[in-house]
């Protein structure tokens, strides 16, 4: 399942990411826990929370980032 099809308030373990390393640098890293805050509407990045940091992901970036579902 990709980040980007997560629904708001879910919360997702990051299985597999592309190699950024801006989002790296974000905190956006494998094995990590994130929780989706908003999807912005026509195509807009997903916000996601990573610790006590939001941060914005574009849309085309978020279907690349594998995820396993938190319950």
């Amino acid at each position: 399942m990709a980040l980007y099809e997560l629904r708001k308030n879910q919360k997702c373990t990051i299985e597999k990411m592309p190699s950024n390393s801006l989002l790296q640098s974000l905190g956006l890293r494998q094995g990590i826990v994130v929780s989706v805050m908003s999807k912005q509407p026509f195509g807009g990045p997903i916000v996601v929370k990573v610790g006590n940091r939001s941060i914005a992901v574009d849309k085309d970036i978020a279907k690349n980032i594998e995820i396993k579902v938190v319950s």
